[in-house]
């Protein structure tokens, strides 16, 4: 009988930061860790709003889990809809797993 590994997306943990690349025109990229040093994207084409959306993914994956936290409380003390948390777990699988 043969296993299968379940593939899990791996992150470059935050936080994140756009950096320039010394003697490279117009050159952005995203690092990670604490010096930046990890690229985690090159980011040269993109303008600057979406360059600094995808610095700030680390920081809105943790705001979502605990919104996720947040909104279970609010679901059991029916101030929330059960559904509107199911589609916010739906949507940190996909992120988590690496899917969409």
């Amino acid at each position: 009988m043969e296993t299968t590994k379940e593939k899990r997306a791996t992150f470059t943990p935050g936080p994140w930061q756009l950096s320039c690349i010394d003697g490279v025109d117009d050159s952005l990229m995203v690092g990670g860790g604490d010096d930046g040093s990890d690229i985690v994207a090159d980011i040269r084409d993109i303008d600057d709003a979406n360059a600094r959306l995808i610095a700030a993914a680390p920081d809105l994956l943790a705001q979502c889990k605990l919104f996720e936290k947040v909104l279970n409380e609010l679901v059991v003390m029916g101030e929330a809809d059960i559904e509107d948390r199911d589609k916010l777990r739906e949507v940190l699988a996909k992120v988590e797993g690496g899917e969409g």
